[in-house]
């Protein structure tokens, strides 16, 4: 299928009618290849930037700090009430395991197959979370980066596989990220918060990653045992997968461990809570 690589993106973002189809040629000939791209461009980015800033001054950005927080967390809040509604569906017609299982048409509709491929296109944008850390002159944690980079590039690749499981990790992702942006919305206005908020947004985070890590084990047995032949889901997408969400279960656990429990917060810690989710 030929793509048009230059007008594929425009054609696909305001088309009335989605296709799936089209999407994934767009994805496959020309956005994963340029993901790996992106991602080392970050990283680089990030230690350049880090080493640049250190004999400057930070940039006040308090104003287009609150605007893209405000704005990726009406985003995740719309993606939330696209996507959340075909979960619940799912559980209650499909059941628990085959909410995992099957993936009906949650990618070929038109609305939950559009949304989902906006919330994997959503993550290139998101790595701008870090450029604001830079420019302010706050740390990058390796949580942070690790988190932004990793979970960039592995929705980009694995977009094509179409895994049932997606519709967790979607549903679950956007809801935190709803909160969490609008609680970092509401300190760039200077909104004071009580410090168990901050607690709260690391403690939904660890949550989304003890189900996604559940929904993965439960999918290791499946696939070991092939004792349901037909579940949508691929082995190299299930053990990279896999490592991610432990990966991540762990360094979230780590870090509310030594900020809340071990120590008491500081305002550098909560200000620095989890910009990864």
């Amino acid at each position: 299928m030929e793509t048009n690589v230059s007008g594929g993106f425009v054609e696909i973002f305001t088309s009335s009618t989605w296709d799936l189809k089209r999407t994934e040629a767009w994805m496959d000939d020309y956005w994963v290849p340029t993901s790996v791209k992106v991602t080392a461009a970050y990283l680089l980015i990030l230690y350049v930037g880090s080493k640049l800033m250190k004999h400057r001054e930070a940039f006040k950005l308090d104003t287009p700090l609150a605007v893209w927080n405000l704005g990726f967390s009406i985003f995740s809040l719309c993606g939330t009430i696209r996507l959340l509604p075909e979960l619940i569906w799912a559980v209650s017609n499909l059941g628990y395991v085959g909410s995992y299982c099957d993936r009906a048409e949650y990618y070929t509709d038109p609305y939950t197959g559009y949304w989902g491929w906006l919330f994997v296109i959503s993550k290139a944008p998101e790595l701008g979370d870090s450029l604001f850390l830079v420019l302010r002159k706050r740390p990058v944690i390796f949580m942070h980066w690790y988190h932004h980079a990793l979970t960039f590039i592995y929705a980009q690749i694995t977009y094509s596989t179409q895994q049932a499981w997606c519709r967790w990790a979607l549903a679950l992702n956007l809801m935190v990220h709803s909160v969490m942006y609008f609680y970092f919305f509401l300190r760039a206005i200077k909104v004071r918060t009580p410090g168990v908020v901050a607690q709260f947004i690391t403690t939904i985070q660890i949550l989304q990653f003890v189900i996604s890590c559940t929904i993965f084990g439960h999918l290791f047995y499946i696939k070991s045992t092939n004792s349901i032949p037909d579940c949508k889901c691929n082995w190299n997408v299930l053990l990279m997968g896999g490592a991610m969400y432990v990966s991540y279960l762990y360094l979230f656990a780590q870090f509310f461990y030594k900020a809340y429990i071990a120590k008491k917060p500081s305002t550098k810690t909560v200000q620095n809570s989890d910009k990864a989710a």
